[in-house]
């Protein structure tokens, strides 16, 4: 009993250790997150995965939709250089009609829907959608969702270690309700950083309100109806925060339309 309890003081003091030795901040929030994983780990998964999605997925060649994407990547990517300084850029628009989606994989690479453009319709609104998912990228929202598995696992063991599995069977249990109270956070998160990171690239953030409007009248029987099992927010709680985020963002936009734009 007493060398069980001594091995449990370890377990947790080293599991305590690694994670004070291992926090980072979010860029424009300022929040402190854990971060287990090196950035040559994670680009070197998501570009094996990039590039099995070009294989497998048909890419438009649509002049306009890569013009937009283009132009507004280029601008926001300059923007979070230092929040993304290895990054190495690559930007394609997937011919997915109907499918309004778009993302981007640490390292880089942006890929856009092209049912993404029956919605947006100026590229105001496209930044706002691309800047949404580069901050999830540059706050290593990656990162942190697989650092906090493999705490999940360790702090698993160690309640192994004690209790001869029940405790872990327990924590199981409830741990879908808090990964999608986490995922809530992170998409709430990602859009602020988001409308600061067009803002900065000379995008009024206006557009940003407009996109998440068209969302919400979509928002039939989504997130909104069911927040407790959704992993992103409800419309209208997210366009609630972009309004507040809102006047800090113009003033950053209308300097950046002096300086550069």
């Amino acid at each position: 009993m007493e060398s069980k309890t001594k091995l449990r003081i370890v377990a947790i003091a080293s599991l305590f250790s690694l994670i004070l030795t291992s926090c980072s901040t979010v860029p424009v929030t300022g929040r402190r997150q854990i971060n287990l994983m090196s950035d040559t780990e994670v680009v070197k998964m998501t570009k094996a995965a990039f590039e099995q999605m070009k294989a497998a997925q048909k890419i438009s060649h649509d002049p306009r939709m890569n013009d937009w994407m283009l132009n507004v990547s280029e601008r926001i990517s300059q923007q979070v250089f230092w929040d993304m300084p290895l990054a190495e850029w690559e930007f394609v628009v997937f011919e997915v009609p109907g499918q309004i989606n778009a993302f981007a994989m640490p390292g880089g690479k942006v890929g856009i829907f092209s049912g993404l453009f029956d919605l947006v319709k100026t590229q105001d609104e496209l930044a706002s959608v691309i800047a949404h998912e580069i901050a999830h990228v540059t706050a290593r929202h990656t990162h942190e969702r697989m650092s906090q598995a493999g705490i999940m696992k360790m702090g698993s063991n160690v309640t192994n270690i004690t209790t001869g599995g029940l405790g872990g069977m327990v924590y199981g249990a409830g741990m879908s309700g808090k990964q999608e109270a986490w995922d809530r956070a992170k998409e709430a998160e990602a859009d602020r950083i988001g409308m600061m990171y067009m803002a900065q690239a000379g995008y009024d953030p206006n557009a940003a309100i407009a996109v998440m409007e068209k969302m919400s009248a979509m928002d039939v029987g989504g997130p909104s109806s069911q927040p407790l099992n959704s992993t992103h927010p409800s419309s209208q709680e997210r366009l609630d925060a972009l309004h507040s985020y809102l006047h800090e963002a113009m003033e950053v936009y209308e300097k950046a339309k002096e300086m550069q734009f």
